[in-house]
This record gives structure tokens, C-alpha cells and sequence, in this order.
């Protein structure tokens, strides 16, 4: 997949005081990547509902829109009950994002 293929759309999401576009696209992998050394072990992290691989999703999402973010400040802004509902909102912003199926069968 190319970075070109991502849609450049997301979900709103709301943290906090503060409503946020959950968007999956090139610059938020690289954060991602920077945050969690590794995608793959990342999504394989993410899959597996790991608190610190979602931590770093949200956190690399939400430093795309808003640069000064810390690390830490999106820990203190999530909760514990706010994990089912940040699992179905990455789900949700993972296929809006990413290029529909048939657009890739032409590869």
C-alpha cells in the first residue's frame, strides 16, 4: 500500500475537554513508529487491546492536529473505561482511512 492510497479521512473523537480527528495516515504512522519503535508490533499490540499501544495510537493521531501534545498528557486524558469505546473508534478510523479492497485488486 502507498501512502497516496490512504483516504485522508477520520473520525471525531472526543478526550477530555476536547474533540480530536482520529485519521490514520502517513505522518500518523511515522509518529507511530517513532513512539513505538515498531508498526507491526504496534498493530499486533493494538489487536491484542495492549493499554500502551493504544496509548500510542491516539497519542501519534492526536499530535498530527495538535504538535505540542505529550506523550504523557493523552495517558492522563484516557481511562481505563474509555478503552472499549478508543477500540471501536480506532477500528472505525482504521477503515475510513485505508483504501477500499477492490481499489487494490488492479495491483
Amino acid at each position: 500500500m502507498k501512502a497516496s492510497e490512504l483516504k485522508n479521512k477520520g473520525i471525531k473523537i472526543t478526550l477530555g475537554n476536547e474533540v480530536y480527528e482520529l485519521k490514520f495516515n502517513m505522518n500518523t504512522f511515522c509518529e507511530l513508529e517513532e513512539v513505538y519503535g515498531d508498526l507491526n508490533k504496534a498493530f499486533d499490540d493494538l489487536q491484542a487491546m495492549k493499554i500502551k499501544a493504544i496509548r500510542a495510537l491516539i497519542y501519534a493521531a492526536v499530535k498530527v492536529e495538535k504538535e505540542e501534545v505529550t506523550l504523557k498528557e493523552i495517558g492522563e486524558m484516557l481511562g481505563i473505561n474509555d478503552l472499549e469505546r478508543l477500540g471501536k473508534a480506532i477500528n472505525e478510523a482504521l477503515s475510513t482511512s485505508m483504501p477500499e479492497a477492490e481499489e487494490n485488486l488492479g495491483e
